[in-house]
């Protein structure tokens, strides 16, 4: 099964929709900001998604939602304007986030210890699928909805759990949204030595990730359903191709033995691949393993990262990055790696994007999307693009 993206919508560090948030991540600017609180005496950084330009609809009842909540409205409504479907209650939705239980955590668990009184709409709406209700409820579609949790991998697993019901529903809302850029998810990432000043990966200088914010929502129909509606389809999407490294909770395999698996099952019977949007999250050893993976297995396409730009922006990459992808093979251009200066590893290093270039000239263009986790999640996907 292949799933036609009919719509999307998108928010982060970068802008609050497709052309904005391409335009900037196309451009020299570095959206890293200085975040006002402290993990380890030291000032955090981060990339915010600017809160004043969500966009939530006019009769949408806002009051006590989380940040990350409010994201994933705002892609949501965007994708769903977007698409231009009918109206329908047998729609799915499917909307994830790995931190939206985490916000607010320093202030409602004392309380609870304390058996002080909260507002319930506050705890409910920590809740991780707690989105899913807010979409269905808003647009009154009937169909099955929930969230997944696959750690940093959960934008691409939620993908592949959503073409899985296309041909019981008219169409499948799918998304990710995580506002990371708060206390308890920083110091989370910083305990473990997960976290960086700035975003550079494959470069020399990595440190670690720059947390970043975001929420990206896919309108996803099956061939046939698409031809009915009369869609306009923006791209396809191929089946994820998922596996596991089996090997340790926060580090990839030494040869990534995973991500070769699940690159293997998403490229099975497929043609060119004209660019690869890495995972690269800008950590030590995590962006070695994908690089000898990715030049082992492609060595002459052209490799691009957008979390140079955005930071990781947690169970929303996945989405966000592949909404990029699309954008990206649609205006013909594969994006530079901001921050790349140099790399000891990188031989030659031609084989990384340093800067902006175009695509190929055939029509039909491929990108190849990867995502990895904790606990050694690997996904996988090919999307294409056929331009006019």
């Amino acid at each position: 099964m292949v799933a036609q993206v009919v719509g999307y919508g998108m928010i982060d560090g970068l802008g609050n929709n497709p052309t904005t948030c391409l335009t900037n991540l196309m451009n020299n600017l570095d959206y890293v900001s200085d975040l006002d609180f402290f993990v380890n005496g030291k000032i955090t950084r981060g990339i915010l998604a600017n809160q004043a330009d969500v966009i939530l609809p006019t009769d949408f009842s806002d009051k006590g939602i989380t940040r990350t909540q409010r994201l994933a409205i705002h892609a949501t409504a965007q994708a769903i304007e977007h698409s231009r479907v009918p109206k329908s209650t047998n729609v799915a939705v499917l909307i994830s986030t790995v931190s939206n239980d985490s916000e607010m955590i320093e202030d409602s668990f004392p309380k609870f210890a304390e058996n002080k009184r909260m507002n319930p709409r506050t705890i409910v709406n920590r809740l991780p699928d707690i989105a899913c209700n807010q979409v269905a409820s808003y647009y009154d579609f009937q169909g099955v909805s929930y969230s997944l949790f696959a750690s940093c991998s959960t934008g691409l697993f939620s993908i592949d759990s959503a073409m899985k019901l296309l041909e019981e529903y008219d169409y499948v809302v799918v998304g990710a949204a995580d506002a990371g850029c708060q206390s308890f998810s920083m110091k989370y990432f910083a305990y473990i030595n997960a976290l960086g000043n700035s975003s550079t990966p494959f470069d020399d200088r990595r440190e670690g990730f720059c947390m970043g914010e975001g929420a990206g929502t896919l309108i996803l129909q099956s061939p046939e359903k698409a031809k009915a509606y009369g869609s306009k389809v923006y791209a396809t999407l191929y089946p994820v191709g998922m596996a596991s490294d089996a090997f340790d909770a926060t580090s990839p395999h030494n040869e990534g033995r995973g991500a070769k698996l699940a690159i293997a099952k998403a490229c099975k019977n497929m043609g060119n691949i004209h660019a690869i949007n890495a995972h690269a999250t800008s950590t030590p050893v995590g962006d070695g393993i994908e690089y000898k993976v990715l030049t082992e297995l492609f060595p002459n396409t052209p490799i691009y990262a957008p979390k140079s730009k955005i930071g990781h922006t947690l169970a929303a990459s996945g989405i966000l990055e592949t909404i990029y992808a699309i954008e990206a093979m649609q205006h013909g251009k594969i994006p530079a790696i901001h921050n790349f200066i140099s790399s000891g590893f990188l031989v030659p290093e031609g084989k990384l994007n340093l800067t902006t270039t175009d695509f190929p000239t055939e029509k039909t263009l491929r990108t190849l999307k990867n995502s990895f986790g904790f606990g050694g999640k690997c996904a996988s996907m090919v999307i294409e693009v056929t331009r006019d």
